[in-house]
């Protein structure tokens, strides 16, 4: 009996590891998700002979309807509900959630808090989760990214643009893979690049684990204060991301980058490092 009852916890195991992941989006028109991202991050730096620690901690709430699905392509309308700020560093420390509109922090960065609330960026993806269409242009208006919070954002996403995979889309690459299957995928843009290789570790049920590792380079502007800073940074991440095998939708992602870098102020290049902890959750409504 006991050789018996092996042959199906064989065959149990064997149809586990048979299964396969492809890259497809099969989403419903009508169909909400919420995605809540929560990110820390911690700047470290020397400035006139003293140790300056900025530490910054985010999270945006926002809503992805699906206005129209065909199967081949969906419309989407990626609208921002709520931004809650933290920040603490050079003496100073701030909070701030546009829920509650606070007059006596208004500033440079609660302000622009503020404008993202209720901005709808719309736009079109094909089955694959390739952005065909989009109102993230990459103009002017988004080549400065607005104080730390703009900094930590730029870091860990590459935004909304055409040409690329759908950031609640999991990167999966055209061909299947299965566990202990791995891949690579590189984005270079004008503002750097990042190389970023997958490995699935587990495939049960309507859900899958993969791990990520990989380096970024970047050089861009932020505006602080009004003032315009040069960074440049380079650095490496390591996270995992938990999908929907049915719909390939990412429902958790965890991210953890450090860098380094200098910041070109007032004709002055300075040092830092940079840590940076992402948590975000999609949840279906």
């Amino acid at each position: 009996m006991k050789k018996l009852l092996f042959i199906p916890l064989f065959l149990s195991v064997f149809a586990v590891s048979a299964q396969s992941l492809s890259r497809k989006v099969v989403l419903k028109q009508g169909q909400q998700v919420e995605r809540v991202a929560a990110i820390k991050m911690n700047i470290g730096m020397e400035m006139m002979g003293q140790s300056i620690d900025i530490n910054n901690d985010n999270t945006v709430t926002s809503l992805v309807e699906v206005k129209g699905a065909s199967g081949t392509a969906y419309d989407l309308a990626s609208t921002v509900k709520r931004v809650v700020t933290n920040m603490k560093g050079m003496g100073q420390e701030m909070s701030y959630d546009t829920d509650k509109k606070d007059a006596a922090a208004a500033n440079d960065m609660t302000k622009k808090a503020d404008e993202l609330v209720g901005k709808t960026n719309n736009l079109t993806i094909d089955s694959k989760g390739v952005i065909t269409k989009s109102d993230d242009t990459g103009g002017d208006d988004k080549e400065k990214a607005s104080g730390f919070m703009g900094m930590s954002g730029g870091v860990l996403n590459a935004g909304q643009k055409v040409g690329a995979i759908f950031d609640l889309v999991a990167k999966l690459p055209d061909h299947p893979v299965k566990v202990g299957d791995s891949w690579t995928d590189s984005t270079i843009s004008k503002e750097g690049k990042v190389h970023t290789k997958y490995k699935v570790l587990e495939i049960k049920n309507d859900e899958a684990i993969i791990d990520m590792e990989g380096t970024l380079t970047q050089a861009g502007q932020v505006e602080n204060n009004g003032m315009t800073i040069d960074m440049n940074l380079a650095g490496t991440s390591k996270g995992q991301l938990s999908m929907e095998t049915a719909s390939g939708l990412v429902r958790k992602l965890t991210m953890a980058l450090n860098a380094t870098g200098t910041m070109e102020v007032m004709g002055n290049s300075i040092p830092f490092t940079m840590k940076i902890d992402m948590d975000q959750n999609a949840t279906k409504k």
